[in-house]
């Protein structure tokens, strides 16, 4: 019997709402007074704290007092889904509930900021000196609000979102550090902090970004400083046409990482055909083809389970199979037989990951065990974006 997604979609969104869009994520066992205590500061300290629970199969959290909250991309993955199931039902109490929660990402940006921004409801430490504090401003967050705030103002015409968008471009083209520029290239900061290298996916996410919004008001230096984002990322392809996640500060040559996952390499091709589609730009294109046949190859299993990269097959983790299901839908407009490899990972999704009885989606799966726990944004809130993309016209 085939399942029937949208259905699926309406109760994932209805559980997610009747907990008030609050859980556990990913990075967030800083959210435990206690675990944040025993660090006493340290970065090393916090990057491991984070490391071992994030990789624990076991759902800890709630014995450390990890706190639920709202996740800021989370609501932003969520608007965007209930703003495309309004597009497809006509029903109006979807539509508010898209807007009510973009509200409160209006509501709620970063503090003491110039433009509008976001960042994460947790202490977030990375492999040092990356370190991002609760609501500090990151790139990622806010283009995805920015994607919701577009949708908006695809349907409602409400200036208040123009006026949000022309903000956030003013942040991500003024506020962030510049990393890199010349002629033809550009690059630009993950957060406002310190870092020691150059992110590629956020470049083309902010490039796609910015795409759109020059399509909406025709501010040419927008889809200019885009054009050089996605260029520097482009002539940073490898030879297989895959990226690197990063690239170090002043230095051509790829962090030493031997292998691509499947996530980034998808949200990357994702971006750099929505600068194309926006802009008209295509001289991409022949690019986005030849990396799109290495992602298929590569990140996927016959029968649609997402391999976490391309030479390690587990974990089986939710937020590969909603990339894959993104990806494909979108480049299905333009190799109409990659639908069925959507809807190949849909399928395998909802018979692996998906618990009908909680209406939620498991974390990861791995050859001897799994991660019976959900988190609000990794899980459900990329989720519900894929679902409502693969059911939109």
């Amino acid at each position: 019997m085939k399942n029937n997604y949208q259905q699926i979609l309406e109760d994932v969104l209805a559980n997610m709402k009747s907990q008030n869009y609050e859980g556990y994520e990913k990075f967030d066992a800083l959210n435990s007074p206690f675990l944040e205590t025993v660090t006493f500061k340290n970065p090393w300290l916090r990057f491991i704290v984070i490391q071992l629970v994030k990789e624990c199969p076991i759902h800890i959290r709630p014995f450390f007092g990890v706190k639920k909250m709202r996740n800021q991309k989370g609501m932003a993955l969520f608007a965007k889904a209930y703003l495309h199931l309004y597009e497809k039902t006509g029903n109006k109490t979807y539509l508010d509930e898209g807007l009510s929660i973009l509200q409160w990402l209006l509501d709620n940006p970063s503090p003491n900021q110039k433009n509008y921004c976001w960042g994460y409801s947790f202490l977030w430490q990375s492999i040092p000196p990356f370190c991002q504090d609760r609501n500090e401003p990151n790139i990622v967050v806010t283009s995805f609000v920015g994607e919701a705030l577009v949708k908006a103002y695809s349907i409602t015409k409400n200036e208040k979102y123009l006026s949000a968008l022309e903000s956030i471009a003013r942040f991500i083209t003024e506020d962030l550090k510049v990393l890199h520029e010349n002629n033809e290239e550009r690059a630009i900061a993950y957060i406002l902090t310190e870092v020691d290298s150059i992110v590629l996916n956020v470049q083309s996410m902010s490039a796609g970004l910015l795409a759109k919004i020059w399509q909406i008001n025709k501010d040419d230096r927008l889809v200019n400083i885009a054009r050089k984002q996605l260029q520097f990322v482009v002539n940073r392809k490898e030879v297989n046409f895959a990226w690197p996640y990063a690239v170090p500060l002043n230095n051509n040559k790829p962090l030493y990482i031997d292998y691509h996952d499947n996530f980034h390499t998808g949200g990357l091709l994702d971006n750099m055909l929505d600068y194309m589609e926006a802009s008209g730009d295509r001289s991409f294109f022949e690019t986005y083809q030849k990396g799109l046949h290495y992602y298929k190859q590569n990140m996927f299993e016959d029968d649609g389970a997402p391999k976490w990269t391309d030479k390690q097959q587990y974990p089986y983790d939710i937020h590969c199979c909603a990339q894959g299901i993104l990806t494909f839908k979108k480049a299905a407009k333009y190799q109409p037989e990659l639908l069925s490899e959507a809807y190949k990972i849909a399928d395998w999704t909802m018979n692996n990951m998906y618990r009908l009885q909680k209406r939620d989606f498991i974390y990861r799966k791995s050859r001897l065990y799994n991660w019976n726990y959900s988190l609000v944004r990794w899980c459900n809130g990329w989720m519900s974006k894929a679902l409502s993309e693969l059911i939109s016209n």
